[in-house]
């Protein structure tokens, strides 16, 4: 049997809707052949090899761009062979115009050629693993789950081979059974599908194709026959690291008692996995080290939230989707508001939360240690999956001096972060999942404030339905507790998430006394997920005490949002255009007082255009609503009511020369405004160099800046207090600078600098004079106290709040893959700012200021070696 033999096209392509689930459906079936290890196939992209000879030839692929459904324009022979330890693949990949290849790091989705392979070896219809390579053997691997996802971060131990001739390309895969999981029978069938992308006409081929306006991409492979006689391998890899470090601090405080010009240390650590059986991987990591990980951006954030910054240490981004508490949704359109996450990583081995503002001179660690990690992923049972993380950190100490006196003090305690999460797949296309999290802190006096313990337990699901099961409803529901001192509990419900002593609250009320807080969240949501015309209806609900930032991400609770919206996607190519998307949506949003928080209509488009130009842009009113967060604890304010809209575009990403430009605006009734602008830059000036710029521009206006607090009983309509605001005209300027420079596959040069400048001029001071309005008093006379650098008005006092803040990021990583699996690390980071009180934006004064700012470099050398055992 084979999906294609010689010449013979198949025509075994079922529908694809009705292929998604279910064991009566009739699959096409490709074909594997076994062979001996010793006849096993050299990796040198030859297919001249004994072994390729008697292989099954799979062709009669099918496109799906440019012309969906049509056959492909170039002829691709792909053969399977197999031995005990791994599965091959060789691929002749015909092409009558030139191959178009680039150089690049791993796992960069270049414009270029590409030959994929995805294999479903647990046959479940639903995860997979992908496998590519270009003609110059670049390669990307990646872990797909949930049908339609698919997660970068994994990096399999797998060889490939590339090659280009006169009349196309020649690309040859080997990959272990190490690298996959599979049940231990004697005869298996796998999940199988191949691709192939011709970058010149932006042509993508399938074995199997999934017609476009249709879902689902795991569940439409074909089936893999004829494996017999292998057995899972009982993964047991160690990757053993040493680094070498050196800090480097120039314009340091000299009057500092700790302040260092340089340090150096040695570390290391150990990376290790273990196949606990066929389908469940234990995975720990001991005294990890992340120095080779490039650095977040610079942001400048006046919000009372906390800023996101996605997770990019290897440990944590690898498997992340065995965590994912969501459905397989294409898209949830969370536009009025953004669901939490979680669990959010980077709360492990975080920045130590112990204040030392009432010290002199203090030095502590910039991040929190983390002993050890490990993880237990995979599936077991009939549908189940599972994926469990648990990690230690340290007790960190900071050293102080106040008064002459040295001291330690702990500023971050002993935690041990528990995540688990495992879903169960059952009838045809459903799914019910649990999650639960903790953790758990060895508290000292110097941290009472912080809380003891932390618990978070959710179940959620989805099913699809309707004809064809073209509708997906998903759901979740779940709870948190924490638990701590009087003093913790106080500060958890007065936090900006919350804010339980708003003095016009009627729902809540904060009570000093409580050791714990409970709360829930819920959410569901009704789509449809294929078809030109997709309605989308969503309700959330998180209450008050809701808290889930020990190990997840959300910037607020006390929140219920609704939206509908209705989606239009055509895929067709059309006389103009290759695709286009519109939507429409009402959105409005409410605190659990019932109170409007945001109310108001979003649309966005896209079109791909026939000369593979691309375009986009959106447009929003915002209504009447109020803000229950902009006085910072204080009663509601009105918000002022207004619209926005933004414009983009991009060129061929084919060419050597490719540009993006953007504009977003938003206009408010009382004369706010928003602008940013961002050019994006891209040069390909050869094969094995990339550079891009992306300078961004924003500039806007706010008329209700919040400035402070101050306690005045005579104040009584505002409840004893005066909350006190400002026009507040912001400009930043932000330069993202990347270069890259790839000598082969295994060996690349990465840069990235980003210089980054912000100022804040506040003016026009005033008071809220009424809860529930937009009135203001101004301050008439105000008086400037120098020395002080604080303003006098009436009968307050307040820093003056102007700034600039200008600074350099940098990091510039050299990568060696010198065998697979084992890379060396040459590092430099660069982290230079300043501020000052000016708070006008000059360009070039605020530039030069940079090379002047005091700066801390770190240059490292790290080693790690893969050991299969």
């Amino acid at each position: 049997r084979g999906f294609c033999l010689g010449v013979l096209s198949c025509a075994l392509l079922v529908d694809s809707a009705k292929a998604q689930n279910g064991p009566d459906v009739v699959r096409p079936t490709a074909q594997a052949t076994r062979i001996e290890t010793t006849e096993a196939p050299v990796i040198d992209a030859d297919l001249s090899d004994a072994a390729w000879q008697s292989a099954t030839e799979i062709t009669g692929f099918t496109q799906h761009d440019p012309d969906d459904g049509k056959p492909a324009t170039q002829k691709s022979i792909v053969k399977i062979v197999y031995t005990d330890e791994a599965i091959y693949f060789g691929a002749r990949l015909e092409d009558t115009g030139k191959v178009t290849t680039l150089l690049g790091r791993r796992d960069n989705d270049l414009e270029s050629d590409w030959f994929r392979v995805s294999i479903d070896s647990q046959h479940d219809r639903l995860s997979g693993a992908h496998f590519w390579v270009n003609p110059s053997n670049v390669q990307i691997d990646m872990i797909l789950y949930n049908d339609i996802y698919n997660d970068w971060s994994w990096d399999a131990v797998w060889e490939s081979a590339a090659k280009t001739g006169p009349n196309g390309w020649i690309a040859e895969m080997r990959i272990p059974y190490s690298q996959l999981r599979f049940t231990n029978a004697a005869a298996q069938t796998w999940g199988i599908n191949i691709s192939r992308r011709i970058a010149r006409n932006r042509e993508t081929d399938w074995l199997v194709n999934t017609p476009k306006g249709e879902i689902g991409f795991v569940s439409h492979f074909a089936d893999l026959a004829g494996i017999d006689g292998i057995k899972p391998d009982r993964t047991f890899e160690i990757v053993p690291y040493a680094v070498a470090r050196s800090d480097v601090a120039t314009r340091f405080n000299r009057a500092d008692p700790f302040a260092r010009g340089s340090a150096y240390r040695m570390d290391g650590g150990m990376d290790v996995k273990y196949g606990l059986t066929s389908n469940l991987t234990l995975t720990g990591t001991i005294n990890p080290d992340f120095g080779q990980v490039e650095v977040d951006p610079a942001v400048v954030n006046l919000t009372q939230f906390e800023t996101f910054f996605p997770e990019k240490r290897p440990f944590f981004t690898e498997g992340s989707q065995m965590f994912v508490f969501s459905g397989p949704s294409n898209s949830r359109w969370n536009f009025n508001f953004s669901s939490p996450t979680y669990f959010y990583s980077r709360r492990i081995g975080r920045s130590p939360q112990g204040a030392l503002d009432d010290t002199d001179y203090a030095v502590a660690p910039g991040e929190t240690t983390i002993l050890g990690a490990a993880k237990l992923t995979g599936k077991f049972g009939k549908g189940w999956s599972i994926g469990v993380l648990d990690a230690l950190t340290d007790n960190e100490r900071a050293l102080t001096f106040t008064g002459g006196l040295f001291e330690r003090r702990s500023v971050e305690p002993m935690t041990n972060y528990l995540v688990a999460r495992s879903t169960k797949e059952y009838g045809k296309a459903s799914r019910v999942g649990v999650l639960f999290s903790s953790v758990t802190r060895r508290l000292d006096e110097d941290l009472a404030y912080l809380r003891n313990n932390a618990y978070l337990g959710g179940i959620d699901g989805y099913t699809y339905f309707g004809k064809d099961k073209k509708w997906l409803l998903e759901w979740l529901g779940s709870g948190t507790m924490v638990e701590g001192s009087p003093d913790a509990i106080a500060r958890t419900q007065k936090s900006a998430a919350r804010y339980y002593q708003r003095p016009d609250a009627e729902h809540v009320e904060l009570d000093p006394t409580r050791t714990s807080l409970t709360g829930f969240s819920t959410r569901a949501m009704l789509g449809k997920q294929t078809g030109v015309w997709r309605p989308n209806l969503q309700i959330q609900a998180y209450s008050p005490g809701f808290e889930m930032n020990d190990v997840g991400f959300m910037q607020r609770t006390d929140m219920i949002t609704t939206h509908a919206v209705l989606h239009y996607s055509d895929e067709k190519v059309r006389k103009y255009t290759r695709a286009v998307s519109a939507w429409i949506g009402k959105y409005q949003n409410w605190n659990f007082d019932h109170d409007q928080l945001a109310n108001g209509l979003h649309s966005s488009w896209s079109v791909d255009f026939k000369n593979y130009w691309y375009s986009w842009g959106w447009a929003g009113i915002y209504g009447p609503r109020f803000d229950d967060r902009r006085t910072r604890g204080g009663p509601l304010m009105r918000r002022p009511t207004g619209r926005g809209f933004g414009l983009g575009g991009g060129t061929d990403s084919r060419k050597k020369v490719q540009a993006e430009l953007w504009t977003d605006n938003d206009h408010y009734t009382d004369g706010g405004f928003f602008h940013n602008f961002g050019l994006w830059l891209n040069y390909k000036p050869t094969t094995s160099v990339r550079l891009s710029i992306t300078p961004t521009f924003q500039r806007s206006r706010e008329l209700s800046q919040y400035v402070a607090t101050q306690d005045d009983p005579s104040a009584t309509a505002t409840y004893g207090k005066r909350y006190i605001f400002s026009t507040i005209e912001q400009r930043t300027l932000d330069v993202g600078v990347r270069a890259e420079w790839t000598a082969s596959s295994r060996l690349s040069f990465q840069l990235y600098l980003q210089p980054f400048v912000a100022s804040a001029d506040y003016h026009g001071f005033k008071e809220l004079t009424r809860p529930r309005t937009r009135e203001f008093r101004p301050y008439e006379s105000i008086a400037y106290l120098a020395e002080e650098n604080s303003y006098r008005a009436n009968s307050v006092t307040f820093a003056n709040p102007d700034f600039n803040f200008r600074s350099v990021k940098g990091n510039a990583v050299v990568r060696w893959e010198f065998r697979p699996g084992s890379a060396l690390y040459v590092v430099w980071n660069e982290n230079r700012s300043d501020d000052a009180i000016e708070g006008d934006f000059r360009f070039r004064r605020d530039l030069r200021a940079i090379p002047n700012a005091p700066s801390r470099d770190v240059f490292l050398v790290k080693i790690s070696y893969w050991l299969p055992m």
